[in-house]
């Protein structure tokens, strides 16, 4: 029972601190299917990332357990298979072993460029340190998972918004709000309140220059 109170306590505590929570087991992935299970900001962006990309429910559900950190993972493994032309589950199987996303992108021969498409000026934080790195060495620079989680989300957010990549990256900057909850915003909500609910971003892996989603 210690050990139980001790893994319940640290999960609410990763919760609470914005963490990446990793997808636990029973977890239903309803809401990226069927828009009436969205209960907040964070689903809501998921169920749009899910839908834009074409792909069936058959094609997508068997991986989803495989993929660790839902909310940051998914956007970018659905980001990549529509850049490269690789299936889901490859994907989702570079991942899996313990790849960096930078080093997935130049494994799957997708530009770091894709990433900053529209941002043609320094946005401002938390994407401009890496912006203006990118502007510099663009063939050197090496992101970081939150930081190509961040960006991925602001590519994917522009083309279901009428706003520019470079206006999201400084919205998410002046405002705070993160990439989902401005998307949201544009979108309406039919499910009430502003919920941005866990902010996902495996950190430490390939570097980076301090990103944020």
């Amino acid at each position: 029972m210690r050990i139980i109170g001790r893994f319940i306590g640290s999960f609410l505590i990763a919760v609470l601190l914005g963490a990446a929570v990793p997808v636990l087991a029973g977890t239903s992935f309803s809401f990226l299917f069927n828009r009436d299970s969205v209960t907040n900001d964070d689903q809501l962006f998921l169920n749009l990332a899910v839908t834009h990309s074409g792909y069936e429910r058959a094609t997508l559900e068997p991986v989803l357990t495989r993929i660790s950190y839902l909310q940051a993972d998914l956007p970018v493994v659905l980001f990549l298979a529509q850049e490269s032309g690789r299936p889901v589950d490859f994907i989702v199987g570079l991942r899996s072993q313990g790849l960096a996303w930078s080093v997935i992108f130049t494994q799957l021969r997708v530009p770091v460029d894709s990433l900053f498409a529209g941002i043609d000026q320094d946005p401002g934080p938390p994407y401009g340190k890496a912006w203006g790195y990118w502007k510099k060495h663009s063939r050197e620079i090496r992101l970081s998972d939150s930081e190509v989680s961040g960006l991925v989300k602001i590519q994917l957010g522009s083309r279901w918004t009428e706003a520019s990549p470079f206006e999201l990256a400084s919205a998410r900057g002046r405002g705070g709000k993160s990439v989902a909850t401005l998307v949201a915003d544009k979108q309406g909500r039919h499910y009430g309140g502003k919920s941005e609910g866990a902010r996902g971003g495996r950190k430490g892996k390939g570097g980076g220059h301090g990103g944020h989603e």
